[in-house]
């Protein structure tokens, strides 16, 4: 009975995920962050620029990027060495032109999420652009934690093997651990902030933290077979020849919108169910609206 109520229920989703063009809305969103990186990563190398040499900044930010984005090392050291190179030229007038021409991207994250969610009445017009305009510092926020996690951690081993007493230091297995769930961490914390705060709505954040915990898992294991499909068959540097690595990311750009703009439609199912008027509240209100999935699918099933 759990597994049939958990198959109509992907199925509702789908095809209400089908119905408000989702699918369109990701191409959008990978075509507005394509033109958004180089501005957001411009902006980021001149707002860091004081703290770290210029050298170090881009060879470690490049090598950082590099092993999260499904893409080859030299196409994002080439990037951000246009970057750096670029820096000269933003001023506080030029920074402020590159935060907003970053935040298309995230204008449409927000557009996309609301309609996953099926929602209609807009916010007003400066308090959407103040949003866009957050996400694109929060974005960058996340550049620098990236940045920085190695060396924080590096640190924190250390203090940690100075004051722990002998033989009871952790091993490196432990710190591998650590540094490994770092990026899995910043996925569910970012999706779940996107999914509490874009709707404009009223939504309870017990609701969204399955929808962002699914998304969370779909990401990470997109990426990881994203990243083992592009180094196994090389189809796009065979297909678009020199431009092959930035078809890959706008690939994966376009999945991973599918998976944020999916993870909103099944969250605002989530959240329909366990805020739904009479349901007791809580997680055993939550899965009891399941039982109301069959009614809703089972007659469009009889018509087709």
């Amino acid at each position: 009975m759990v597994l049939v109520r958990l198959i109509l229920f992907f199925n509702e989703a789908i095809r209400d995920f089908l119905h408000k063009n989702c699918q369109y809305l990701s191409a959008a969103i990978s075509f507005y962050a394509l033109f958004s990186m180089f501005p957001l990563g411009l902006a980021v190398i001149s707002a860091i620029g004081f703290l770290v040499d210029p050298g170090a900044e881009r060879s470690d930010l490049a090598k950082e990027i590099a092993d999260v984005l499904p893409v080859s090392s030299e196409l994002v050291g080439t990037t951000m060495e246009g970057i750096v190179s670029a820096r000269a030229i933003t001023g506080i007038a030029s920074f402020i032109g590159l935060v907003w021409a970053s935040s298309a991207a995230f204008s449409a994250v927000r557009k996309g999420i609301n309609t996953a969610w099926g929602i209609t009445v807009p916010r007003n017009f400066l308090r959407e652009r103040l949003i866009d305009i957050g996400l694109v510092f929060a974005a960058g926020l996340l550049v620098l934690i990236i940045l920085f996690t190695a060396p924080i951690i590096g640190v924190a081993r250390e203090v940690v093997e100075l004051y722990a007493p002998e033989g009871e230091i952790p091993g490196d297995l432990m710190w591998g651990l650590i540094s490994r769930l770092v990026s899995p961490m910043l996925a569910f914390v970012s999706i779940l902030t996107l999914y509490r705060w874009m709707p404009n709505t009223r939504v309870k954040i017990l609701y969204v933290i399955p929808g962002a915990f699914i998304s969370s898992v779909c990401f990470i294991g997109a990426q990881l077979l994203f990243i083992w499909y592009v180094s196994t068959f090389p189809l796009y540097n065979i297909v678009y020849g020199s431009v092959g690595a930035l078809m890959a990311l706008l690939a994966w750009v376009y999945f991973s919108a599918l998976i944020l703009l999916f993870g909103a439609q099944i969250t605002s199912m989530f959240h329909e169910y366990g805020m739904r008027p009479g349901r007791e509240q809580g997680f055993k209100g939550f899965w009891s609206g399941f039982g109301r999935v069959r009614i809703r699918i089972v007659p469009i099933l009889l018509r087709d």
